[in-house]
């Protein structure tokens, strides 16, 4: 078991709504939001590995007009009903033609997606998450590390966002903080040579560092 630390970006969210998830309410999968009041039981059936590779790989693909759950009039994708949150935590690709291996920074994944690539605003949240190392689908405690090639083994067309998968919610005191950043000044900054610089920073003290805990991995 180790803690991962991850980032996660998100567009068009208000300072408000942000420092309530950095503070309070954590951050919630898409299911979560759509359906309010849900079981125990209800989360077991939706923690599957076909879950999983819907979410990777046809988030936004439209649901079967067979899907027995929702209307097809409603024009849900199996994004808006995922039960898990992606988050990034950065990538190695080995490109072994070239004898070179190739790094896909976790805050640049994060950035772009925080802004829509580059075209608005958003807030990147800087948190962790535990991992067991191995597939732990059905527990919903442990994130699934789906950018290790070892533990899962199903083509990922975007394994360069160096995906990691939270289940249901990312709790608020595993939040570190949020920064916020417009989308089209961060890419002017980043043209220029210029690391982007956050409009604003939404701290959590409630957070509950894991400094204390042993087997911390640092983002990419």
């Amino acid at each position: 078991m180790y803690f991962q630390k991850v980032l996660k970006g998100i567009k068009d969210l208000s300072p408000q709504d942000a420092a309530a998830m950095v503070k309070d309410k954590g951050i919630h999968c898409n299911w979560w939001r759509r359906e309010g009041r849900f079981s125990v039981s209800d989360i077991s059936e939706q923690l599957t590995e076909n879950n999983v590779l819907c979410h990777l790989n046809h988030y936004n693909d439209p649901l079967p007009a067979t899907h027995a759950q929702y209307s097809p009039s409603e024009k849900i994708t199996y994004g808006d009903i995922s039960p898990f949150i992606s988050t990034t935590a950065g990538s190695v690709q080995r490109f072994s033609t070239a004898g070179r291996n190739i790094c896909f920074p976790a805050f640049m994944t994060a950035l772009q997606f925080a802004t829509a690539n580059f075209t608005t605003r958003g807030f990147i949240f800087y948190a962790y998450l535990i991992s067991l190392g191995k597939k732990s689908i059905p527990l919903i405690q442990f994130a699934e590390e789906v950018r290790e090639l070892q533990s899962c083994h199903h083509h990922l067309p975007y394994h360069r966002e160096g995906e990691i998968l939270a289940k249901i919610v990312i709790p608020s005191p595993q939040i570190q903080k949020a920064g916020e950043y417009d989308g089209p000044a961060a890419l002017r900054d980043l043209r220029s040579g210029k690391m982007p610089i956050p409009l604003q920073t939404i701290h959590n003290v409630s957070y509950a560092a894991p400094d204390k805990y042993s087997n911390i991995r640092e983002i990419v």
